[in-house]
Order: structure tokens, then sequence, then C-alpha cells
């Protein structure tokens, strides 16, 4: 394998599109956990390239066929998966800890189940002691299961075919699946998906309460082309937003033109860069959740990967010689495999986006006719200043919608309808400083216009009094904050000649908001 790699390695260098560097200067500590599908194998990949452990995957007396792919729990154990009898189709939940059996649910015959179109942590609970598992049934109908790890039982079920399905007007349409998008508390949120077809742009969803087995429609996931940051709880999604410049006319389907975060501290989702000659699929924090990886595509075939900020700035692509096969975010950048180099294996490759966007450094090689998946990856330590990333706000580039019952706790990042417009996204000046984020202890800058002065109060709201007034362009240094009070956010800052007081960083100017103060 050693030899492999350095071979690859000169090959890489000669067309040049390979990091000048050496795996062994890698600065981050991070493990990834590959899925090999035929032999049910895990191997826990270090950040070295070493094999930190592997395990084979354990089955039940009957069944014989590992699935595509598993879904991992939060931080990187348990395991669940649905293996199958490769003669009856019979298929059985199965949940463990390496070979270690926790629980297992043997399923009626199913046509398909919520794990054939997404397997990450979203199934399982807040502290990994429940799964939810959707399945359809091969004679109509649909079902739910929630399933405890602690005593092997089904806690709670939904079927199809219970009046409380039948409130809400959801057909019972052969084939239809219910995939698990969140479970949180006593809430199972899901979409339904018909089996064997393209899921639709725009997606219904629900929310399942398990103790009053109540649904309600939830207008958040509308898309399965998602991704979630457990650090922030924010979940990005690709979707189609008619809001925004787009040429659906153009493509086959549809066309998702927008990237979506949804903010479960606000409750609100809102679209935060956009395409309008592309659709976008596959998005996925890299970078400890302050850039995105996304997928484009044009109506005439032109394919690229693109990094992107939190304010929609665009930060470039990666060489279009490469092809990912999926990818996944670590502290300073993010991993991925690709099979373009190695005919009849798999190589997991690493890219330090801190550094520059390349086509990153080749950790390891499967073997030869093993093509693992990556299902899990999680940092072993990061550096405290990564650990203490003040990140930077969406842009906001259409009105929210807000989840069901929800009372947003602080407004959308950070204010509603509009922080910036995508005009401003191109100027080097605004993106510099989109880049940037205002914290306690930094410098900012006075923005207003028309000749505008911005209140300096005493205290934090309307309220107080106004203790001087500020200029365009007027430096301040931020010395505490921000507090939410009277419908703004408001910083206490001190001005160059000693002034100390408290402003607003943003109001509303016409349909839009202004930026009152702007991170140095």
């Amino acid at each position: 394998m050693g030899r492999r790699l350095l071979w690859m390695w000169a090959l890489l260098m000669m067309i040049g599109i390979w990091l000048p560097a050496h795996a062994q200067a890698i600065g981050a500590n991070w493990q990834a956990q590959l899925y090999e599908p035929v032999s049910g194998t895990v191997y826990t990949i270090d950040s070295s390239g070493q094999i930190a452990d592997s395990f084979t995957l354990p089955l039940l007396t009957d069944f014989d066929h590992y699935p595509a792919t598993v879904a991992v729990g939060h931080g990187g154990s348990p395991l669940a998966y649905v293996a199958y009898n490769s003669i009856t189709f019979q298929g059985v939940l199965i949940v463990s800890r390496r070979e270690r059996l926790m629980a297992s649910f043997a399923l009626p015959l199913t046509l398909s189940t919520s794990f054939e179109y997404i397997t990450d942590d979203a199934a399982f609970n807040d502290d990994n002691t429940r799964i939810a598992l959707g399945y359809s049934l091969e004679g109509g109908g649909w079902g739910i299961v929630v399933l405890n790890l602690l005593t092997g039982a089904v806690d709670y079920s939904l079927r199809s075919d219970l009046p409380t399905v039948a409130v809400l007007g959801i057909a019972d349409t052969p084939g239809l699946t219910p995939v698990i998008r969140r479970f949180s508390l006593q809430t199972v949120s899901f979409n339904l998906v018909i089996s064997g077809t393209e899921a639709a742009s725009t997606l219904k969803a629900y929310d399942w309460n398990v103790d009053s087995n109540t649904l309600a429609l939830n207008s958040i996931f509308t898309s399965l082309n998602s991704d979630r940051f457990a650090n922030t709880d924010e979940t990005i999604m690709a979707a189609a937003d008619t809001r925004l410049e787009n040429q659906q006319a153009a493509f086959p389907f549809f066309q998702a033109n927008s990237l979506q975060v949804f903010e479960s501290l606000t409750g609100a989702r809102f679209p935060f860069f956009n395409l309008s000659d592309a659709t976008l699929q596959s998005p996925r924090f890299i970078q400890n959740g302050e850039r995105i990886l996304v997928d484009t595509s044009t109506a005439n075939g032109r394919f690229a990967w693109m990094v992107v900020e939190r304010s929609g700035g665009v930060v470039g692509t990666l060489p279009t010689a490469i092809t990912l096969v999926e990818a996944k975010g670590v502290a300073d950048g993010f991993i991925y495999t690709t099979d373009t180099f190695a005919p009849g294996a798999r190589t997991l490759v690493y890219v330090d986006t801190r550094s520059s966007l390349n086509a990153g450094v080749p950790i390891w090689m499967s073997g030869v006719g093993e093509l693992p998946l990556i299902v899990w990856a999680g940092d072993i330590s990061i550096s405290a200043q990564v650990a203490a990333t003040n990140y930077t706000p969406w842009s906001q580039l259409a009105d929210p919608v807000y989840a069901p019952g929800t009372t947003p706790l602080i407004a959308p990042a950070p204010n509603q309808p509009l922080l910036v417009s995508p005009s401003d996204l191109i100027t080097p000046e605004a993106t510099r400083r989109l880049n940037a984020a205002l914290a306690a202890g930094g410098l900012a800058v006075i923005h207003t216009t028309d000749g505008d002065q911005l209140n300096v109060r005493s205290g934090s709201g309307t309220g107080y009094l106004i203790i001087a007034k500020l200029g365009e362009g007027a430096r301040v240094t931020i010395t505490d904050g921000p507090i939410a009070a009277d419908g703004f956010t408001w910083w206490q800052i001190r001005t160059e000649s000693g002034i100390v007081g408290w402003v607003v960083e943003s109001v509303s100017s016409g349909t839009q908001r202004l930026q009152t103060l702007l991170p140095e």
C-alpha cells in the first residue's frame, strides 16, 4: 500500500494538481470511519493515515447481506444498519457498538427504508439511546419505529393507516417512505419520499411528537440534500427558490439554485447563497463549520466542487480533474474519497482549506476491490483558536421561513429581512468585512448613509440617554456585547476620544437592513 501511495503521489505531482506537502505536515488531529459494504468492515483512519482500529459489523442468524451504507450516532458510535437475507429479502435493523450487538428489530417485508436516502446521526436522538427508522411496505403503506437501544424494545410506532395520519390528508401512495431528518427531545421530523424516484425539488415534511402521537406539518426540511453542523445545531440544504435568480427551464428535472440554512436557535430557514446558472447538491460544512463545500453542475454539463463562505462569497473551486465520491468536514478543512487515481481501490484525501484550496494530500488507500465510504469524521483535538471560532453572520437573501411553534430566541442571522444583498458580495471590501466578525476586544467602523449619524447611548436600549453621535467612518473598539433589546442587537464601544456607550449593530433602511457597525 505504501508503494502505491508513493506512485500515486509522483503521478499527481507530475500533472500539477496536488498540494506540494507531505501528509505528515498535517496539523489537524482527526479520525474518520470508513465502511466497506461487501465485507461489513469498518476502518478508523487517523490524520496520519494509519488504521487506528478496524472491526466487522455483526450479522444476525439468517441475515447474510450487508447494506450499502450505515448510520453512525452522535460522536461516532453506535452504528445502525439494515441487513438483509439475500434469498427472502427480509430486513432487520441492527444497532451495534463495534462487534457488540445492542438492539435489533425485524422489519416486515419492506420496499425501502429511510437509510437508503440518508445515513447520518439524524436518526439517533440527542443522547443516542433511541433510533428512528422509516420504511415502506411492499404491499403498500408505511411506518416509523422508534427502537430503545437500552432495552431493545420498540418504544413508539407510527403507521400510515392511523387516524393521526389521515387527519393531515397524507396520501397512502405505494412506495412512500418516511426519511428521518431530525430526532430531538420527543419530536421526530421526517420527509415522505416515493421509493425509486428522484426526490422532488420541494418535499413535504412532518413533525411527529412521540409522546402525544400527534403530527404537524414542518416547513423547514424541504430538501434531502443537507448537512448538519453539531457545534451550532445548524443545517444547510440545497433547495429551489424561485425568489432568487434561476434558469429552471434549462434543467430537465429541477434546479436547486440556492443553499439555505436552518438555525435551530432562531427556528428560521433562509437562503444564503444563489447560483442562477447551476444546480447545487451535496452541501457539506467544512473547516469547523466556517465554510461550505458544494457540488455544482450547469445545464450544459459543466461540473465543479465549490467552496463558499457563510457570507455567500465564493472562495474557489477544486481542480476539475478530481472526482469526489463523498466528503466530510474536519476542523481545518475536509476529507474526501476518490477513485480517480487508483483503479479498483479508493483513496482518502485531506484538504487543509485554511492554507489554500487545492486537491489535497493523499492519506490512505484501500485494498484492491474495496470501495469504502466515509460514514463519520470527527476531530480528536482542535486548537483553542479553532474551538473559539466567531462565526461570520450568514448572508440572508430572502425572508426566512420559521419552524411551526418556534419562539425565536434571537433574530435570524443576524436580523431580517436582509443583511446584505447579492450585489454587495462581489466587492472585495464587502467580502473582506463580511468574512470578519464583530467581537468584544475587536475593532469596528461606523457605517451610515446620507450623512446620518449613529446614536451612542448610555445603555443597551432605546430608552437610555444619547451621550454622543458618530458619523460614517468613525473607528471604535468593541468592549462588550452583543445584547438583544428593543428589537436591536447592541454592542458597547469605546471611541478614540474615550467615550464609552452602546450602539446598534444594524437598522432598517427601506426594505433592507443596514449594517451600522462593521468589523475592521
